[in-house]
This record gives structure tokens, C-alpha cells and sequence, in this order.
């Protein structure tokens, strides 16, 4: 089979490779297409120096296709021929993080036992496939996982009807967060770089727009909050200024998210005082849980969550190395692989 492999920093080839062999309770299926994520480019552009690979990598865990065959010990709920997607998080259930429902920090997590990414077949367990409705298409269906990590951090901004977030960053991460944020009822404000960004949010249903550096962003949202903040920020892009930024922004009683990680890592100065005597809730979210990716399905398959305007490129395998550029770019927005 054809599969982009990782040889190393900024060295991705497409290649013919052995096909996978599906194990126990697993289905073999055609990938269809898989979305590119940023995770997947800091292994492609390491923010640090790094070595070459010890042995070539596949990658890519935001990958849909159709199933080709069944498991010998059963088929379950699924045939062949179901379109699927796949949650390449494999938990335990029994784990201390399990019984808390912190599943997302399962501690016998096993993504090793969901195999595929940018290639033409993979492998998972039917217990981590999810049938697509009809109406989803193999391109859409790539943001169940992305999809699945903003409901995770939506959750932790403890969003009530009427409140003002502010979703700093508006690629397709903060984009999906905004439109969450709506069918919470929020008015949302979204500041990013770059103004054809911008307009895609206004075009999602942003109520504000900020773009810096043509203005402050502190002050813009003291101005549209009676001079008082947002009750709710969430960073959607890494780095210490947006990370300081939202601290300021944000009102007595409010929180703010660091949803994106930083890379490489970097710190910055916190006054604790501020944190205290504001009763600010200063917080993060990573990943998801299995009921976050059944949740994300249901919303892109509704049309609630709409993020076919995501998708600026849909490229072929052979131009996977292209796509990971696209992103490293930020040109555009959501980049998917076609395999």
C-alpha cells in the first residue's frame, strides 16, 4: 500500500509499504481521506533541533474511510462497506483517570492499536469506529477528532447564556470553538492576524472581530464590555502574548483557557495577586473523551458545527509533504489529505 512516511525534520515520502494486517477485534479499512494537524507538523518541523528517525514513521490520526473487512470473531453493529470514523484513542475504562472520567488521561492508553494516517489502508478496533451518517462526507468527517478536543475545552470555560468569550486565534480550532460557543449562547468575539481569517468568523457568526496590530485587543474588549472584560477567553493559538493578553481581558470571576499548547516552551512573568483577588480561573484542556468524538459526529452531521468553510485545501497523498508546508504557513486553514 501507499502511505507518506516520516524519515525525519522536513523529510516526508510517499512510499509503497507492507500492508497492515488487522489484529484480534479489528477492521482493515480503506482511509479516505486525513485531516492535517498541527501536532502532526511539530513531528514534522520539530520547534526544537532533532535527530533522524531511527526508522521510518507513518503518521496522522484524523482519518475517515470505509471498512473492507470484519474481524473473524465478529462484526458487531458493522459490515463492510460502512463508512467510519476513527478515534485513535484506545483507554482501559478501569484506570484511575478511567473511574474519574478523566478519560483523556487514561493511563493505560493504547494509540499504538490504531494504525493508519496519511496512508491508503489502517487498522482499529470496532470499539473506537463510528458509523457516518449519509449526509457526512469523508472530508468533513476528518474533524470528528479536533471537533471532539473543543467540546472537551468548551466544557472547562464554563460558558452560561449571555456571556462575552473571547476566542483568541481564528484558525479551524478557534473557528469550531466559536461556533460552540453560539449554541451556548454566548456573544463571541474572535482577534486574530490575519483578516481573511476574520471574515470566516464573521461569516460563522462572529458578533465581533478584533485584528491587532491595527488595534488593542485589551482595550477593544474593555470597550465592549463596559470597560469591565470578558466573562470567558479562550487561546486557540500558542505563545506567551496571547497567553498575557487574556489574563488582562478577562473579567472578576471569569476564565481563561489555554487551550493551545506553546512550542517550543516559553514562560512569562505571572503576578499571582491578580489571579487571587480577581477569583479568576486560570485553566487548560487537552484532548478529548470517547463521548466528546460520538458528540463531535452528531454536531458536524446536524450542521450545528459547520466546518465544510474549514477546508481551504484537499490535496492527493502524493502532495502530503505540501500540505504539512500549507499548515506550517498558516495558509489557508484546514488542510486534508485525499488517500
Amino acid at each position: 500500500m501507499k502511505a507518506a512516511l516520516l524519515y525525519g525534520p522536513r523529510d516526508v515520502r510517499v512510499e509503497e509499504i507492507p500492508p497492515l494486517e488487522p489484529q484480534g477485534d479489528e477492521a482493515l479499512i480503506r482511509i479516505r481521506a486525513c485531516g492535517v494537524c498541527p501536532s502532526d507538523v511539530r513531528k514534522y518541523a520539530p520547534p526544537q533541533p532533532s535527530e533522524p528517525l531511527p526508522e521510518p514513521r507513518l503518521i496522522g490520526h484524523e482519518w475517515v474511510g470505509e471498512i473492507v473487512e470484519l474481524p473473524a470473531s465478529g462484526a458487531g453493529e458493522f459490515q463492510v462497506g460502512d463508512r467510519v470514523a476513527v478515534d485513535w484513542r484506545v483507554i482501559c475504562g478501569t484506570c484511575r483517570y478511567c473511574r474519574r472520567g478523566a478519560f483523556n488521561f487514561c493511563l493505560a492508553a493504547e494509540p499504538a492499536r490504531v494504525r493508519g494516517g496519511y496512508a491508503e489502508f489502517g487498522c482499529a478496533p470496532l470499539s473506537n469506529l463510528r458509523r457516518l451518517p449519509e449526509q457526512v462526507s469523508f472530508a468533513a468527517a476528518v474533524f470528528c477528532e479536533p471537533l471532539a478536543c473543543c467540546l472537551n475545552g468548551m466544557r472547562r470555560n464554563r460558558l452560561d447564556f449571555g456571556d462575552t468569550l473571547v476566542i483568541i486565534g481564528a484558525g479551524p480550532i478557534g473557528l469550531m470553538h466559536l461556533q460552540l460557543a453560539k449554541q451556548r449562547g454566548a456573544r463571541v468575539v474572535v482577534c486574530d492576524l490575519r483578516p481573511e481569517r476574520l471574515r470566516v468568523a464573521e461569516e460563522l457568526g462572529a458578533d465581533e472581530v478584533i485584528c491587532p496590530p491595527h488595534e488593542d485587543p485589551v482595550a477593544r474588549v474593555k470597550a465592549l464590555t463596559d470597560g469591565y472584560g470578558a466573562e470567558s477567553v479562550l487561546v486557540a493559538v500558542g505563545g506567551v502574548e496571547p497567553a498575557r493578553q487574556a489574563l488582562e481581558m478577562v473579567d472578576l470571576n471569569g476564565t481563561v483557557n489555554l487551550f493551545a499548547g506553546t512550542y517550543p516552551a516559553a514562560t512569562f512573568p505571572l503576578d499571582p495577586n491578580p489571579i487571587h483577588y480577581r477569583q479568576l480561573n486560570l485553566t487548560g484542556s487537552h484532548d478529548f473523551s470517547p463521548q466528546d468524538f460520538t458528540a463531535a459526529l452528531q454536531f458536524i452531521a446536524t450542521g450545528r458545527v459547520r466546518v465544510e468553510p474549514l477546508i481551504s485545501h484537499q490535496l492527493p497523498l502524493s502532495e502530503t509533504k505540501r500540505g504539512f508546508d500549507l499548515v506550517m504557513a498558516r495558509e489557508g486553514l484546514k488542510v486534508v489529505i485525499l488517500c
